[in-house]
């Protein structure tokens, strides 16, 4: 078996969250497909397309059931986070359930109403020639979406889950992150207590209160263990926390890249028709939630490495997003590129379930600013940060603009 390489890559270390957070991931890759990092308690980093392909797809190897996250320690969120921290058969109930009502099919007609959140937004700073695109933008927009759109209820009650979202993923304080996921699970909990007096909605609510109808007899044998109270809260906190996210995280990411590659920007607005590429493209270079964890379910040797029964496995999509072995120019955006197989929404039945509502949302929010912004960059001296834990997406993207 051939030497273990070992790294200190650590991915909670602020000097990693900031601008070098590419520089250390592609440091981490460099010395191997599989390399045991020290840091978090130890744990197994994959980085290769590949491999991280392959150990996403074998839930039964390398189980979520133990947890996909490594923090600080003091936090404790919830007994289980659905579905993420599930396998199937339960995990695959689940989908069923919620699965149906974001296909493609199910969100197109959402397109045109998405698109009026969109310039709503807009509004709101195109005439001042300058904004906070993270701020004023990326943030509110897809829990605008998701709250008015898919929730059907009020942004007020968008107003009281953004921040607690907000803390869960991005919040290094385990107090705040805990109070974060509180505030959420109360605000779940009466949600599905006012739908308690009204008539049956067939919506993505209704699916997650109905988790247990998501069952198929002996298509799911050796499941005898129904959803329970809390698990409901976690299954609508966890679209919550990805809807508002992930996406959030990409726009800003986007807008970011555009803003600082003035050829690139001028290109995309010559065709339009240019967005959908130029969106896969930044969403695999800058993977919104770029670290999942597993854990091995026994002993097995892999890219001639032992990982034994119990040990941590990471899961580094962004570093598999950028793979030299499988993307020429791996780190830049290359709209025509011929096949884009990135993995930022993952793999395996672990697949983003919120997937293609993340990239109409994306393309209907970078389609629409290009068309109601002159020509934008980011102003000399002004500071690009980011919010960077697992979960990875700019905090701050401050722009100037010509308003049309």
């Amino acid at each position: 078996m051939a030497t273990v390489q070992t790294s200190t890559f650590d991915h909670l270390a602020p000097e990693v969250a900031g601008p070098r957070y590419w520089d250390a991931v592609r440091e981490l890759a460099s010395l191997g497909p599989l390399t045991w990092v020290s840091s978090s308690g130890g744990y197994w980093a994959a980085t290769s397309l590949d491999l991280v392909l392959r150990l996403a797809q074998d839930w039964e190897s390398f189980t979520s059931t133990q947890g996909v996250s490594i923090t600080r320690p003091g936090f404790d969120l919830m007994p289980q986070l659905v579905p993420i921290e599930l396998d199937p058969p339960r995990q695959r109930a689940y989908r069923r359930q919620v699965n149906p009502h974001l296909t493609v099919k199910a969100l197109a007609d959402l397109e045109d109403r998405i698109r009026g959140v969109a310039d709503e937004l807009i509004d709101g700073f195109a005439d001042a020639g300058a904004c906070d695109l993270a701020v004023d933008f990326a943030r509110p927009f897809p829990g605008t979406v998701m709250f008015r759109l898919l929730f059907q209820t009020t942004d007020e009650d968008f107003r009281i889950a953004e921040p607690a979202a907000r803390a869960i993923s991005f919040e290094s304080d385990p107090y705040r992150t805990a109070a974060g996921a509180g505030v959420l699970r109360q605000w779940v909990a009466g949600l599905f207590a006012s739908r308690g007096t009204e008539p049956t909605r067939d919506d993505v609510v209704t699916a997650v209160q109905r988790l247990n109808d998501g069952f198929r007899g002996g298509q799911d044998e050796g499941s005898d263990e129904p959803f329970v109270d809390h698990e409901f809260l976690s299954g609508l906190q966890l679209l919550i926390q990805g809807g508002i996210g992930t996406s959030a995280s990409a726009i800003g990411a986007t807008m970011r890249i555009l803003a600082e590659r003035p050829d690139l920007q001028a290109a995309v607005r010559a065709d339009l028709s240019l967005v959908p590429a130029l969106v896969e493209e930044c969403i695999r270079l800058e993977t919104p939630l770029p670290l999942m964890f597993r854990t091995a379910t026994s002993d097995v040797e892999i890219a001639g490495r032992l990982i034994r029964k119990g040990e941590k496995v990471g899961l580094f999509f962004g570093a598999a997003n950028r793979d030299p072995n499988v993307f020429e120019r791996p780190d830049e955006v290359v709209l025509n590129r011929p096949r884009n197989r990135h993995l930022t929404f993952g793999a395996g039945p672990h697949r983003c379930v919120g997937s293609n509502l993340a990239r109409l949302q994306i393309r209907v929010a970078v389609r629409r600013l290009l068309e109601r912004l002159g020509p934008f960059h980011i102003p000399a001296g002004a500071e690009v940060t980011y919010f960077s834990l697992q979960a990875r997406g700019p905090a701050s993207v401050p722009l100037v603009f010509e308003p049309v």
